[in-house]
């Protein structure tokens, strides 16, 4: 039974794993779930895996309490057969009245402890599960081991050789990633390694750091194999920065000292003047202790770059790997840092993937990588002499600023520019970095937001009300409870009247009243066993379906919330999936089984009372005034559990979500032990918790026992008195006793339940804090014209604050017209409210209107009027940060018309036209191939083309495109750029871009240039560089940096 029992409970914590990673995803990336309507989607996909969980765990109640009614049922079977045969021999002189009674009364209470420790056996079964995962975890010993010891070069000079690698990701073995791939960096020198987007130029940074280790052939570190090295000091002399920037929740120091746990504030604000943080960072409102949330949320794409590699510099590595560390940045932000990256190269070894090729000019070799193989080596110089594949890719990309460079070099010179550029430069961050971030004094908030929740819920009656679907089966369910109650009410009195034949006289007629006793509680146990399986099975469905439809309602009651929303701390992904996963099941403990134990108990405690008064109501009163002591001393037990505990549970989840989220950042720098020493903290809190309220717990429990045996005693002191008075019947004495001692053993159940109906609580205050939130934007309140979106967009004295940050203005008045057909530009500096544009046309937020006819207008209907749905419907969304789900490239693309039915033909061509079909057909599964958790099976560029193949499969009306080629190599950019420029040309659709690189909107009609949230210019390129102003500046400065 243990093992078919172990079986449900795998199974069904598979399910409900399953559910809490699609949970985990879809609220890491809630932006594009809203912006491609996949709300609908992401509930069905999630109450698919709960239904599953569901079936199974029906099936498990249905077997337990088949199992706990047998084991009672055998209880009586034993006690009938035991006292008929002791009966028997009585009469042949073999045995005494008293040791029967005696044998009797062990078996009863021995039954009734192992009755109610069966009870428990659910638990530790499904504990027994969970220790065989988790101990697999904790023995198994991975490929690549950090606890192992290795070698420690006490001088490392950098120096890394690549001899004949050959490599393929673990989870796609037939794709080869790297062939015979041979490499030497030198001590000190500067590597850069270009290709085409998934060519494995980012595999080869990802072998530097020994994430992997190679099919075959080897990598060396200063002539040592890579894999004789100590892995944690090896990594701790790199330092990294990727193409998508990772940052945890906590301030903005706590996020830099990652990179060097002992650093000093002082060296925190060296590494981040030399990667050009220092400047925003002092203007956000709290400075470097300014809270940022999980994700980097709040931060322009550019400002989490340079915190990241601030973080990446403060170690001083000896070793540096930049991914594509400067693609987030807008043009002056670049040039800043790359200038602080090339600081910061002098007596280092660098290895830089890039695929914009000015960030690598000055490398002293630069690798062409192509198919895993190195195709061309050698400086910038030396590889344009080749003619060959660099020299292409280097025209391709001098192509794009040809025709400007001439003009701007005669111009260099000029004052006015200069002093513009100046301008722009020094006085665009005035007040930009202030709206960037909400500041947070600590984590603590959350918990003190969560803990002080006070809305009065009645428990019992919300989850009632939640399980009034099953309402057919709580009936039958609390039926079959009343019935084994009585039946446990029963049982005393039958007990009694043992004692009633052993005083018979008469041999026979003594056997004869025992028969029909043994016979009486055989039919006790027939039905104990039907009540207690059938019961259980309605109990198990209706407890069951509770859990999923919990679940679900909170899961679709996030997804109908706001974006805004989930800007509050308390309403992070990590947190949220811990109420999920750990909250909701919590309501069980005053529903299901559990709500059928605590009706049996209380039928049973007033069927005792009744039977003591009625056989005896001396001694029941007696009794019963112990019971308000033992109810205190409940009551005292609840009390003792608070939420602390819970809510400290929950934000343990949610560190671990957001550690394990993000395991190759933390692998990368080498924090395992940082992080696990901050979760062993989280647990502590929890357990001094814990430890102190069972302290308590245990000695009022003792305390409640105790009273127990005080009564029993005053109970004997009665009976005795009342045997000595004349007309009292000892089996009446006796029934009135036994029924007393099983009620007041019952008492003990009740207080058991204590912590469990106090946890319940918790979980429901905040499960219905969320349930009964009125979203301040309904995806599918407002109108759905039947005539689709037309083109004509007019933003009218538009001002913006976020929910968060309502004290910091992000957009002030801004006022323009986009008519349809036109494709529009919005540039500026990071933090500038360019993207807060887009996310306002999208509807993630509302307007702050000062006046009615304030707001933004699609095709003169002011927005504030239409379905946030019906808007979303007319747009197609491509962002900096590419979010593909856990999922196929062809379910990805097809997300882009989750209100339709796409076909593989319209699937295929959205590919075409991003540039992925070509590198899709190239993998062994094609269009079927799974991205893995974040499109991690795949390369920043291949993800971004699928974001746009997503994005272009709509055929929308109005495109936004937020740095869409941001990720990709010039060739893919220049195609995929092609491709969005001829969208933009139809004069099908109207286009707002945003973007730091100035040439790739060179082709837009109108470029508009934002400053601290407000319109500075407008109008077409020629006549913006025309007017030589914060264009012009910017651009300028742009196209230095291609020159340089």
């Amino acid at each position: 039974m243990g093992l078919i029992m172990r079986k449900f409970s795998v199974k069904e914590r598979v399910a409900y794993s399953k559910a809490n990673g699609i949970a985990g995803e879809v609220l890491s990336s809630i932006r594009t779930i809203f912006a491609f309507e996949g709300q609908i989607k992401e509930m069905v996909r999630y109450e698919s895996e709960l239904g599953t969980a569901e079936k199974l765990g029906v099936r498990r109640s249905i077997l337990f309490n088949c199992v706990l009614g047998c084991t009672d049922a055998s209880v009586y079977v034993l006690i009938a057969v035991t006292f008929w045969y002791g009966i028997v021999m009585i009469n042949d002189g073999d045995a005494a009245a008293g040791d029967i009674i005696l044998v009797v009364f062990a078996m009863i209470f021995g039954g009734s402890t192992l009755g109610q420790s069966f009870q428990q056996f659910d638990h530790f079964n499904a504990a027994k599960v969970a220790a065989a995962e988790i101990y697999e975890t904790i023995d198994r010993i991975p490929p690549i081991d950090k606890r192992t010891p290795g070698k420690i070069i006490e001088k490392l000079s950098g120096e890394i050789v690549f001899r004949n690698v050959c490599f393929e990701y673990p989870l796609r073995k037939d794709v080869k990633i790297l062939q015979d791939f041979n490499l030497t960096i030198r001590s000190g020198q500067t590597v850069a390694i270009v290709g085409p987007s998934g060519s494995g130029k980012s595999t080869v940074i990802q072998l530097i750091q020994r994430f992997y280790d190679p099919s075959r052939g080897e990598i060396e570190v200063d002539r040592t194999d890579i894999r004789e090295l100590d892995l944690k000091w090896f990594r701790s002399q790199l330092g990294v920065v990727s193409q998508e920037p990772v940052l945890f929740a906590g301030t903005v120091s706590e996020n830099i000292r990652l990179g060097k746990l002992d650093a000093t504030q002082e060296e925190i604000e060296a590494a981040a003047k030399l990667s050009g943080a220092h400047e925003f960072v002092m203007r956000l409102p709290e400075a470097y202790e300014t809270f940022i949330a999980e994700g980097g949320g709040g931060l322009s794409g550019g400002q989490k770059q340079r915190i990241a590699i601030a973080r990446a510099l403060i170690r001083n590595p000896r070793i540096l790997l930049l991914d594509e560390a400067t693609s987030a940045l807008d043009t002056r932000s670049e040039a800043a840092v790359q200038k602080a990256l090339e600081n910061a190269r002098v007596g280092r070894t660098v290895v830089i993937v890039a695929h914009r090729l000015s960030t690598v000019r000055d490398a002293d070799v630069i690798m062409v990588v192509d198919g895993g193989v190195i195709k061309e080596s050698g400086n910038h110089s030396e590889l344009v002499k080749m003619n060959g594949i660099y020299a292409k890719l280097v025209r391709k990309s001098d192509e794009e600023t040809s025709d400007e460079v001439e003009d701007e070099a005669v111009e260099e010179s000029d004052e006015e520019s200069m002093e513009i550029r100046h301008r722009v430069h020094k006085q665009g961050d005035d007040e930009y970095d202030k709206r960037s971030v909400v500041s947070f004094k600590s984590l603590s908030t959350v918990s003190s937001t969560v803990s002080v929740l006070e809305p009065k819920i009645s428990a019992t009656k919300e989850v009632l009300r939640l399980n009034k679907p099953e309402k057919v089966f709580l009936i039958f369910g609390v039926l079959m409870a009343v019935v084994n109650g009585i039946i446990n009410t029963l049982f005393p009195i039958m007990y009694a009247e043992m004692y009633d034949i052993f005083q018979d006289p008469d041999s026979q007629n003594q056997l004869d009243r025992t028969i029909v006793l043994a016979i009486l509680l055989l039919v006790l146990a027939v039905f104990r066993v039907a009540a207690t399986t059938f019961g259980g099975y309605c109990m198990g469905v209706a407890g069951e379906r509770l859990t999923k439809r919990c679940r679900s309602l909170l899961f679709r009651a996030i997804l109908n919330q706001e974006v805004g929303w989930f800007d509050a701390t308390e309403n992070q992904p990590g947190i949220l999936t811990g109420i999920l996963a750990a909250d909701v099941p919590m309501l069980q403990n005053i529903s299901g089984r559990r709500l059928s134990s605590m009706l049996e108990t209380a039928v049973l405690i007033i069927g005792s009372l009744i039977v003591a008064f009625v056989f005896s109501w001396q001694i029941a009163l007696v009794a019963l005034a112990f019971f308000p002591v033992l109810m205190i001393a409940g009551a005292f037990q609840m009390k003792q559990w608070t939420g602390d505990t819970q809510q400290a549970n929950v934000q343990g989840a949610g560190l671990a979500h957001e550690t394990l989220s993000n395991a190759r950042t933390v692998f990368s720098l080498g924090i395992e032990e940082h992080f696990c020493n901050r979760y062993a903290d989280e647990a502590l809190v929890r357990t001094k918790k814990m430890v102190k309220d069972v302290s308590v717990f245990s000695v009022v429990s003792a305390i409640a026992n105790s009273l127990m045996n005080f009564e029993f005693a005053a109970c004997f002191q009665v009976a005795g008195l009342l045997m000595r008075t004349p007309g009292f019947k000892f089996a009446d004495i006796i029934r009135s006793y036994t029924a007393i001692s099983f009620g007041a053993q019952n008492l003990g159940v009740v207080a058991g339940y204590a912590p469990d109906t106090k946890k319940a609580k918790v979980a429901i205050v905040k499960i219905f804090k969320i349930l009964k939130r009125e979203p301040l934007l309904r995806a599918n309140d407002g109108e759905f014209p039947s005539i689709g979106f037309q083109g004509d967009l007019t933003f009218s004295n538009v001002r913006f604050r976020y929910p968060t940050r309502k004290k910091i203005p992000v957009l002030k008045d801004f006022t323009y017209h986009v008519p349809f057909g036109k494709s529009v530009a919005l540039v500026g500096q990071s933090g500038c409210g360019k993207s807060t544009v887009l996310q306002l046309v999208q509807r993630f937020y509302d307007v702050t209107a000062q006046d009615e006819d304030d707001g933004i207008y699609m095709d003169g209907i002011n927005i504030r009027r239409l379905a946030p749905n019906w808007i979303r419907r007319q747009l197609g969304v491509v962002s900096q940060e590419p979010n593909l789900l856990h999922m196929s490239i062809k379910e990805n693309i097809a997300y882009g018309l989750n209100y339709e039915d796409p076909s593989m033909d319209d699937i295929i061509s959205a590919a075409r036209q991003a540039n992925a079909h070509d590198f899709i057909m190239e993998l062994p599964e094609g269009y079927d191939t799974d991205v893995g958790p974040r499109g991690s099976q795949l390369s920043g560029g291949q993800k971004q083309r699928v974001a746009i193949a997503r994005a272009l499969l709509r055929n929308p009306r109005l495109l936004l495109l937020d740095e869409a080629t941001a990720a990709l190599d010039n060739e893919s950019e220049r195609v995929v750029q092609a491709a969005l420029d001829a969208a933009m040309r139809k004069g099908e659709r109207t286009t707002l871009v945003v973007a730091h690189r100035l040439t790739t909107v060179e082709k837009c009609d109108q470029i508009v240039v934002l400053e601290n949230g407000r319109t500075v210019e407008s109008g077409p390129p020629d006549t913006l560089m025309e007017m030589k102003g914060a264009y012009y500046a910017l651009h300028n400065a742009d196209v230095n940096i291609k020159q340089d």
